[in-house]
C-alpha cells in the first residue's frame, strides 16, 4: 500500500509540473537533461503558426506501436499539440545539441556530421516543431507525457523526443556464434584440463519508431576447478565466472533509439516490474561423473552490472536423515538440487525492475560479470583418474534506455562449459624401477655398465625434475665408478620409461649389490610441486667381481686343450663350464646369442696351465639358445647351451 500511495503522489506531482518541464511515464524519478529542457524552451520562445487541418494519426500510430511492445495493454489518450512553430535557427541549434547528447555513445555518428546534416534537411523541408501532450492509460493508472515533435508538410512525425525512446520490435540476426578454448597451460596434456572458457556472440536488431540500431553482445565465460585433488581430502572447489561482457552498437542513425542492452543468464523465468512480480531464471552446474557430488557447504552467487551496483547471496547444501536440502542464507534466492543427489545444482536468479527506487537485480551491462563460487566437490572411489564439471549459461536479452527496462526478451544461445576436468591424487599410479648390469660376472679391470630404468605408470601426467644417483658406498670398493654418480632425471612422459647409465670397472674380488636413489623427482602440472618421489632400489642380481667365479679344479697338467659341455643344460639361470689348458697363456671365453652378438664375457685374463670351472649367471638374459667360445693360444672351440626360464 505504501508503494502504491507513493506512486500516485509521484504521478500527481509529475502532472502538475507538465507545463514547466518535459514529463514522461518512464522518467518520473529522473530529471530531463539540460539539452532536452533547452529544446523545449526554444520551441516555446518562437512565434506560433496556424494549426489548420492538423492530422495526428501518424503520431498516434507510432506512439501506440511503441506502447504495444513496451507496455502491452496501454493506450494513447487525449493526444493534442499545444504549440506549433516553424523550425527556427535557434530551435535547430537546440535540436543538434539534444541529438548530440542522445548520441554521445556513438562516436562515429558524432564525428561524421550526420546530425548537423539531418537537422539541415529538416529545415530545407520546411518542417514544423511542436509541443505534444498526451496520456498513457492502462488498467492501473493514467500517466501524462509531454515532448517536442517535428512534423513534415503531410503531418508525418519525423522525430519526437519521447517516441525516440520507444522500441517497436527486436529481431535476431543470423549466424550466431559460440566457441570454446581449452586451458593453454604448456605442461598440460590433452586429457587433463582444469579450465574451459567459451565465447558467445549474439547479434540482434532493435527496431525503433524512426530507425533501427544493431547490437552485438559478446560474453566470455570461464569455468575453473583446481586440477589436482589430494588423496588426504579428495575434494576441490569449482568456480565459474563471466570474465567479459561487452556490447557494441552499430548502424545507429541520427534518429535511432538510444537503447542500451542488458543481459541475464538462465532460462524459464520472466522479467518483472517489481521484485514480487519476477519469476526466477535458472542456470545449471552439475558433475558429469556420477561417482562425484557436491559436498555439504555454503556456496555463493554474485554479480555486477559494470556500472554502479552489484549483488551477492549465499546458499548452503546439506545432507540429513530425510534427504538432501538447500537452505538460502537469506530470504530471497531460490535453489534446487537434482532428485538423484548432489550431482546437479540449479542456481535461480531473480531479474526484476523496481520503478520507484530505480533498483535492478541480476541484469548485466557492458563490463558486468556473474560468478558462481566455491562449489565443493567430493570425489568418489572409482578407479578412473579423471572427473569433470559442466556449467551452462543460457543468455537472455533485455533493453535499457533512459531508465526504461523494455519488458521483452528472447532466448539467445547457451554457453556450455563442459569437460572442466580434475585429477584425483589418490589414483595416481606410482613409478616402478629396475636396476640391471650388462654383465653379472665382471673381471678385475673390466669396464661394464649398470643401468637404472625408471617407468612412469601414470597415463595422465609426466615426471620431471630431481635426480638419479648411484650409491657409491654400495659398490664396497669392488667396483670403481667411472661416470658421474648423479645424473638429472629430466622428463619422463606419461606411460613411458627412461634409462640412466653408470659406468663401472672391476677393482677387487667380491660380491656387489649396487643401489640407486631417485631424489625429489616431481610430477608435472597439474600435480602440486610438493608432491615428490624419493625412492631407493637395488640391483636385481648381485654382481661377482674378479676371479671369484673361476675355480681351478685340479693341479695336474692336462695333455690337451678342451672345452666341456656346460652343466646343467638346459639351465636357469646359472650353469658351469669346464675347460682345460696344457700351458699358460691368455684365455678368453665369450657368450653369444643366436644372432652372433656378444652378450657376456666369462673369462678374459692370463691363466696358468690347469683344469678350470667358470660359472655363467644368465639372470638378466631372456630364454633361448646361446653359444660359448674359447680362445687360448691357437685353440678355438664353440659349444651350444639352452637357457629356459
Amino acid at each position: 500500500m505504501y508503494k502504491l500511495i507513493l506512486t500516485l503522489i509521484l504521478f500527481i506531482s509529475a502532472s502538475l509540473k507538465a507545463q514547466e518541464s518535459p514529463v514522461s511515464i518512464f522518467n518520473n524519478t529522473v530529471s530531463a537533461s539540460t539539452e532536452e529542457i533547452s529544446l523545449f524552451n526554444s520551441v516555446r520562445s518562437v512565434n506560433t503558426v496556424q494549426m489548420t487541418d492538423m492530422n495526428l494519426n501518424d503520431y498516434k500510430s507510432k506512439a501506440q506501436n511503441g506502447l504495444d511492445f513496451m507496455s502491452p495493454g496501454s493506450s494513447v489518450l487525449n493526444l493534442r499539440c499545444e504549440r506549433l512553430t516553424g523550425l527556427s535557427e535557434e530551435t535547430a541549434e537546440a535540436l543538434i545539441s539534444y541529438l548530440r547528447d542522445l548520441r554521445k555513445d556513438d562516436p562515429d555518428l558524432l564525428n561524421n556530421g550526420s546530425i548537423e546534416s539531418d537537422v539541415a534537411d529538416l529545415r530545407n523541408r520546411d518542417c514544423r516543431a511542436g509541443i505534444m501532450t498526451w496520456q498513457i492509460a492502462n488498467n492501473f493508472n493514467t500517466k501524462h507525457v509531454s515532448s517536442v515533435v517535428f512534423f513534415d508538410a503531410e503531418w508525418n512525425v519525423i522525430f519526437d523526443t519521447e517516441l525516440v525512446k520507444m522500441v517497436t520490435g527486436v529481431r535476431p540476426l543470423e549466424n550466431q556464434h559460440t566457441e570454446f578454448e581449452e586451458d593453454t597451460n604448456p605442461n598440460s596434456t590433452a586429457t587433463i584440463v582444469n579450465q574451459r572458457s567459451g565465447t558467445m556472440t549474439f547479434s540482434y536488431v532493435v527496431e525503433g519508431t524512426f530507425s533501427d540500431v544493431t547490437h552485438y553482445n559478446r560474453v566470455r565465460a570461464t569455468a575453473i576447478v583446481p586440477p589436482y585433488i589430494t588423496a588426504a581430502t579428495n575434494d576441490a572447489f569449482f568456480n565459474s565466472n563471466t570474465t567479459e561482457i561487452t556490447s557494441e552498437r552499430r548502424n545507429a542513425g541520427t534518429f535511432s533509439p538510444p537503447t542500451e542492452p542488458c543481459l541475464y543468464f538462465g532460462t524459464g523465468g520472466e522479467i518483472g516490474n517489481s521484485y514480487n512480480g519476477a519469476t526466477p531464471f535458472s542456470s545449471r552446474v552439475y558433475l558429469s561423473n556420477t561417482n562425484d557430488h557436491f559436498n555439504d557447504g555454503t556456496y555463493q552467487v554474485s554479480g555486477s552490472n559494470g556500472h554502479s551496483w552489484s549483488f551477492s547471496f549465499d546458499f548452503s547444501v546439506s545432507a540429513g536423515p530425510v534427504g538432501i536440502g538447500i537452505t538460502p542464507q537469506q530470504n530471497d534466492p531460490e535453489f534446487t538440487l537434482s532428485p538423484s543427489g548432489f550431482s546437479e545444482v540449479k542456481v535461480k536468479n531473480y531479474v526484476y525492475y523496481y520503478l520507484l527506487g530505480n533498483t535492478y537485480r541480476a541484469l548485466f551491462y557492458d563490463g558486468g560479470a556473474l560468478r558462481l563460487n566455491n562449489f565443493n566437490i567430493l570425489t568418489g572411489d572409482a578407479s578412473g583418474e579423471v572427473g569433470s564439471v559442466t556449467v551452462k549459461y543460457p543468455m537472455q536479452v533485455a533493453y535499457w534506455s533512459y531508465l526504461i527496462l523494455y519488458p521483452y526478451s528472447f532466448t539467445g544461445v547457451t554457453l556450455t562449459l563442459s569437460n572442466v576436468q580434475y585429477l584425483r591424487g589418490d589414483h595416481l599410479p606410482q613409478p616402478t624401477y629396475r636396476l640391471t648390469s650388462a654383465n653379472y660376472n665382471i673381471p678385475v679391470g673390466q669396464v661394464d655398465t649398470i643401468e637404472a630404468k625408471v617407468t612412469n605408470n601414470s597415463s595422465q601426467v609426466k615426471m620431471e625434475g630431481g635426480s638419479v644417483s648411484i650409491d657409491v658406498s654400495s659398490l664396497n670398493g669392488h667396483l670403481t665408478l667411472l661416470s658421474p654418480a648423479t645424473v638429472s632425471l629430466g622428463t619422463i612422459n606419461s606411460s613411458s620409461s627412461k634409462t640412466y647409465k653408470f659406468i663401472v670397472r672391476g677393482a677387487s674380488d667380491g660380491v656387489v649389490t649396487p643401489q640407486v636413489n631417485i631424489s625429489s623427482a616431481g610430477w608435472t602440472w597439474p600435480v602440486p610441486p610438493d608432491v615428490v618421489v624419493n625412492d631407493i632400489f637395488s640391483i636385481d642380481t648381485n654382481i661377482v667381481v674378479g676371479s671369484v667365479g673361476i675355480n681351478q679344479t685340479s693341479t695336474g697338467i692336462p695333455v690337451e686343450y678342451s672345452l666341456s659341455q656346460n652343466y646343467p643344460n638346459p639351465f636357469n639361470p646359472v650353469t658351469n663350464i669346464n675347460f682345460s689348458i696344457p700351458k699358460s697363456g691368455f684365455v678368453k671365453i665369450t657368450v653369444y646369442n643366436m644372432l652372433g652378438k656378444e652378450v657376456h664375457s666369462l673369462v678374459k685374463e692370463e691363466l696358468s696351465a690347469g683344469n678350470y670351472k667358470v660359472d655363467f649367471n644368465a639372470a638378466s638374459y631372456p630364454s633361448g639358445i646361446y653359444f660359448y667360445r674359447i680362445e687360448a693360444n691357437d685353440f678355438v672351440e664353440i659349444r651350444k647351451m639352452n637357457l629356459i626360464k
